[in-house]
């Protein structure tokens, strides 16, 4: 477990070298811990089933607000080489302390930045606040980099090595992998995608009159929050629509290609039925047709043929149609 102060007068989140239980006259406090740490902690806390039921498991995030605590889960998802982690945790805001329970350090990262910062003039609620926009403080870097990534060449979507764009790759080859990378996307897109609308949620919920509320000053921040995330929302539905455009030029393409393959093969049997006309012809071996026995007849038919054939792909070429 890990202890951090708050102290109301200079702004400063400080790490204590020993977390302590807090007392009365202690300054606010910020608890990093697992879910068992919690469970055993000392402090008597109103709505601790409550709390403890949303934590198994961490379906989605929400936030309550209570007369007496504010609480709610987090489940956030980050990019990670081409991959999508989720970390989950929860979140207990009382007047005097705020617990934030996961099972990995993915939060202590958070906490030490903020540590470096001031929040003079913040209240407990609003260091809540700032975690939560210090979780979003990379999101548009990582949009953009994946909006790139959705551009880039199909040998190597992911190492950005300054290959041509995709759309520009999709005209010269169709990929065999495209199906893969289009449903790779899809699903890291849906997943930010949820995310940031709940974030939206979150904001509009603490936004909310319970019990007085929150101070104008509150509000008005919670209502950037909102509206940053509505924006990264944005973003990402801009994404998805881009990688709908491209499944669409991919389909089309491949209609293209489709119809010049029957092109090709409606041409080359036109070209040969003449042939086949005169195979018929001479095959049914009458015994009065007059060719039978003409010496000259096989090397007729031949250059007959050739020449019906060169007549045909003459024409065809005028048509534009080889």
């Amino acid at each position: 477990m890990e202890q951090y102060s708050y102290h109301e007068e200079t702004g400063k989140i400080t790490l204590e070298k020993k977390a302590v239980q807090n007392s009365e006259n202690a300054g606010k406090s910020i608890y990093l811990m697992s879910l068992d740490e919690f469970l055993s902690h000392p402090r008597k806390l109103v709505r601790k089933n409550n709390f403890i039921h949303s934590m198994t498991p961490i379906q989605y995030c929400k936030i309550e607000k209570y007369r007496e605590c504010v609480q709610g889960t987090m489940r956030v998802p980050k990019g990670n080489k081409g991959q999508v982690c989720i970390h989950n945790f929860g979140f207990y805001l009382s007047e005097q302390e705020l617990y934030l329970v996961e099972e990995s350090h993915f939060l202590m990262e958070y906490l030490n930045k903020m540590a470096e910062g001031t929040y003079e003039g913040y209240s407990f609620r609003q260091i809540l606040l700032a975690l939560f926009e210090e979780l979003l403080q990379d999101e548009v870097l990582y949009l953009q980099k994946q909006e790139e990534h959705l551009a880039a060449d199909e040998a190597n979507a992911i190492a950005m090595r300054g290959t041509p764009m995709l759309e520009e790759e999709l005209l010269k080859k169709i990929p065999d992998y495209f199906y893969e990378m289009i449903m790779k996307y899809r699903k890291r897109f849906n997943i930010f995608h949820a995310y940031y609308e709940q974030l939206m949620n979150m904001g509009d919920v603490m936004q909310t009159s319970v019990n007085g509320g929150l101070s104008e000053e509150e509000k008005a921040q919670w209502q950037l929050f909102s509206n940053r995330a509505e924006r990264l929302h944005d973003h990402v539905e801009m994404l998805r629509e881009y990688l709908v455009q491209i499944r669409e030029l991919y389909q089309s393409l491949i209609a293209v290609q489709q119809n010049q393959v029957m092109s090709i093969l409606t041409v080359v049997t036109t070209i040969f039925l003449p042939l086949t006309l005169i195979a018929g012809w001479y095959g049914m071996n009458f015994p009065n047709m007059p060719e039978f026995g003409w010496k000259y007849a096989y090397p007729a038919v031949i250059i007959v043929s050739i020449l019906v054939i060169i007549l045909e792909i003459i024409y065809f070429k005028k048509k534009k149609m080889l």
